[in-house]
């Protein structure tokens, strides 16, 4: 899905300051830092962050980030910064103002209870031309509860569905939508 809307999210804008939590180590962070963007990531695990930056041969410094308890692995060109840290930690004092988000699944792996939580941190997060995709699978989120979140300010629009038979057989969800979120 990613490849398929990249184009929405980066909306021919170049140098995109884009957010990325839970990143893990997904892909789609060095593909974006390949084509001069800036990627901003959150993940509570930091062999996954460490992992990220060695597989795709990317020299880092690591400093320790007491506002978030945590620590920030920062490529050499300052173009990609992982803070590793508990999500709830993580504020718009730290870094904000994004131009994009890319949520790829994120949404999903936050206990139902905290949704709503998650959802007003990435709203605190996000600049006036923010466009952010989020991939939610249909159980846990629903357009209904994005645009309930999403109230006063925001647009969202369901752009893309996947049925769990077309790449993930092995997945046990009805299927994965894209949305579009974007402030008006």
């Amino acid at each position: 899905m990613f490849t398929k809307h990249v184009d929405k999210m980066l909306n021919s804008r170049e140098k995109v300051k884009t957010f990325v939590p839970f990143c893990g180590k997904v892909v789609e962070m060095k593909w974006l830092w390949d084509k001069g963007h800036e990627v901003v990531g959150v993940e509570c695990g930091e062999e996954a962050i460490k992992d990220f930056f060695t597989e795709n041969k990317i020299d880092y410094s690591i400093v320790e980030v007491p506002e978030v308890k945590g620590k920030l692995y920062k490529s050499d060109d300052g173009r990609i910064r992982l803070y590793c840290c508990d999500f709830y930690l993580f504020n718009s004092a730290i870094q904000s103002d994004f131009e994009a988000v890319w949520d790829s699944g994120a949404l999903n792996a936050v206990n139902l209870d905290d949704q709503e939580k998650y959802v007003n941190i990435i709203k605190s997060l996000i600049g006036n031309k923010c466009i952010n995709l989020t991939v939610a699978d249909e159980l846990s989120v629903t357009c209904e509860k994005l645009r309930n979140w999403f109230n006063g300010g925001f647009r969202v629009v369901e752009s893309d569905f996947m049925k769990p038979d077309e790449k993930l057989e092995s997945f046990d969800f009805t299927g994965l939508h894209l949305y579009t979120i974007s402030k008006i």
